[in-house]
């Protein structure tokens, strides 16, 4: 018996815009991935070699004897940071702190990045690298990286719960019993067309409809049942066909219309003026 009843399968239109959705959705999820692991360090670390450049003509200008290696790149660079609060850096210094602020944005801020073995060999290979340079890199923010990770996890969770709405909605099945107008929901319980006493249309335009069952029906008696009409073909077409059995429309009276009738079905006309 359950054989011969019509099955619903989910609506292709519905698919296809889903799929549409979940690709871009996923597409941008992907692009600030790459951006997060890849371009944004890679801007970031150009911009901390430029001034790492600049950081190294001030620390061996004549007359500057100054360290060029830091040991302990985040313990300098927060020490800097905190004695900036009190007092006024050094050119060095501050050249320094730049530097390194700049590896921390770019996620590169690490002791073998901060060696510097050979200064004025270091300073030589990067003034030959920025010589062409039409102007300074732009270095990164500290939110530029962390944000691109957080489009990541917010688009990725959205496609994500997108995905799984839609195989939940393909593996939701209703069946309907033309002869006899039954509905049988995905859970087993079934709705006959007169167990229903009102077809609340409410949310018609949203493809909602809610039946109110009637007292003492075998299932849902007393109780509102939602029915999403759009992710489901042809629910709607079973569900307009139960309302119509438990609902006849009434008869279209016979003979020649009221007067009434005819004037709202006549086109209105302007009467000439006096």
């Amino acid at each position: 018996m359950a054989d011969e009843l019509l099955r619903t399968k989910a609506s292709p239109k519905w698919l296809g815009k889903q799929m549409v959705f979940i690709l871009l959705i996923a597409g941008f999820a992907l692009w600030a991935l790459v951006d997060a692991t890849i371009v944004y360090p890679s801007r970031g670390e150009q911009a901390a070699d430029f001034l790492k450049m600049q950081y190294l003509k001030a620390a061996l200008a004549p007359g500057i004897l100054e360290r060029t290696s830091v040991e302990d790149p985040e313990g300098d660079l927060q020490a800097l940071i905190e004695r900036q609060k009190t007092t006024t850096l050094s050119p060095v210094e501050k050249a320094r702190m730049e530097w390194l602020a700049a590896l921390r944005n770019a996620t590169r801020l690490d002791a073998s990045r901060t060696q510097i073995g050979e200064p004025r060999a270091a300073l030589d290979a990067l003034e030959k690298k920025f010589k062409k340079a039409d102007q300074a890199p732009k270095a990164l923010s500290r939110l530029d990286i962390p944000v691109q990770w957080a489009i990541f996890v917010v688009c990725g969770a959205l496609a994500a719960g997108m995905i799984f709405v839609m195989m939940r909605a393909v593996g939701t099945v209703y069946r309907f019993d033309p002869a006899s107008k039954t509905l049988t929901l995905p859970g087993g319980q079934t709705i006959a067309a007169t167990d229903v006493a009102v077809y609340d249309k409410r949310k018609w335009d949203k493809f909602l409809i809610f039946l109110k069952v009637r007292e003492g029906a075998p299932s849902f008696g007393g109780q509102e049942v939602r029915l999403d009409l759009l992710r489901h073909v042809p629910l709607e077409d079973w569900v307009l066909d139960m309302e119509k059995t438990a609902f006849p429309p009434a008869p279209e009276p016979d003979g020649p219309a009221s007067p009434s009738a005819m004037l709202m079905t006549q086109p209105s006309v302007e009467m000439p003026k006096a």
